[in-house]
């Protein structure tokens, strides 16, 4: 994230403490569905910014948000948001590839700071990790599904939940849970044999490896 789109982040947070709490709660809708909008993160901090400001503007005269923005608030951040050029190719390629490199990183992590605990528990001395093919199946699924739960996420802000039975809405939650934990936890309880075996010292370089590559990208860019 660039230094400027940090600040302005950094700023919209603390402005927006300055809100009601109902407009506070509207304007967490309107962020999440800003960030799947086709903007850079700094546009999508621009136009954080604008709204905030009118909000505040029309609270300092007694007025609520609904009275400024109306009720369709998907509609008006539509309208700006055109106004501003979508993203370039290079932009999205960039973007992409910060989510894939902080997921990758938080998992190699987690791989290996589990693979010492176990060998160390084990009282054995730990040189190479294993790796096995479970769990980079794994690691394909929870890095689709929460690319998919984002884009779900984002494009769902400002949908009103649907009339149903508890009874109904406590099974399609529980089942699509159960599908999802199904993919991600069974690769690794039978896919159990080696896909490559890593010595520590590559292992440690690995896992900061994504994060290393994310720090330079932000220098550069």
């Amino acid at each position: 994230m660039k230094s400027e789109t940090k600040r302005l982040l950094k700023e919209n947070n603390e402005r927006e403490k300055l809100l009601s709490k109902e407009s506070q709660k509207a304007m967490t809708d309107i962020v999440v569905y800003l960030r799947g909008c086709d903007l850079s993160q700094y546009h999508q901090e621009e136009v954080r910014r604008d709204i905030q400001e009118m909000v505040l503007e029309a609270e300092g005269r007694g007025e609520d948000m609904m009275t400024v923005i109306g009720e369709d608030y998907k509609t008006f951040c539509d309208e700006i948001v055109s106004a501003f050029p979508p993203r370039s190719k290079k932009e999205k390629f960039l973007e992409q590839l910060d989510i894939l490199l902080s997921a990758l990183g938080i998992l190699l992590v987690i791989w290996l700071a589990k693979s010492l605990v176990i060998g160390l528990s084990a009282g054995e001395k730990v040189w190479y990790l294993s790796l096995t093919a479970g769990s980079l199946i794994s690691w394909a699924v929870i890095l689709v599904v929460a690319e998919a739960l984002v884009w779900w996420v984002t494009r769902t802000a400002f949908d009103q939940p649907k009339e149903e039975s508890k009874g109904k809405s406590f099974v399609k939650v529980w089942v699509i849970a159960f599908l999802v934990l199904s993919a991600i936890f069974l690769p690794s309880v039978f896919l159990t044999s080696p896909a490559v075996e890593i010595c520590l010292p590559i292992a440690v370089f690995l896992a900061i490896l994504p994060f290393g590559i994310l720090w330079v990208l932000g220098r550069k860019i």
